[in-house]
């Protein structure tokens, strides 16, 4: 449970107090989303979402129709866009637009760990493929 502290206009908060949650796009494994900025602390517009991948562990492959913009703070990860496949490391960030597939795996000896900020949008479904870069 965030906690605010200060007035509706802002708030502040820490990773640690953010429920950490499996992602739960089938074929996924080892992979959990904390939503750190949301519609429920008053961002209208978009999310701010902390990804950890632990070692050997993926977001699957799959497809929505907001983009997103990927930011590496720890670890490593080899990410699957379109039929590109690509090592990313700490520092590397990565912008994806809307219908376009993609997936992380990490294929390193510590956790993986990336923020990860998206639109609110109408759609926000997200549909698993069955398919691999």
């Amino acid at each position: 449970m965030i906690e605010f502290l200060g007035s509706v206009d802002y708030y502040f908060g820490n990773k640690d107090q953010v429920k950490q949650e499996e992602v739960k796009v089938k074929g996924s494994k080892g992979a959990y989303i904390q939503w750190l900025v949301t519609k429920d602390v008053g961002s209208s517009r978009y999310a701010v979402r902390r990804f950890t991948v632990k070692p050997g562990g993926l977001i699957a492959h799959h497809i929505h129709k907001y983009e997103e913009a990927v930011y590496i703070i720890s670890g490593s990860t080899e990410v699957c866009v379109g039929r590109e496949k690509r090592s990313m490391k700490r520092g590397d960030f990565v912008f994806i637009k809307g219908d376009v597939p993609h997936s992380f795996m990490n294929r390193g000896e510590e956790d993986l760990e990336f923020i990860c900020v998206i639109p609110y949008i109408e759609d926000m479904s997200i549909t698993p493929l069955d398919w691999q870069c």
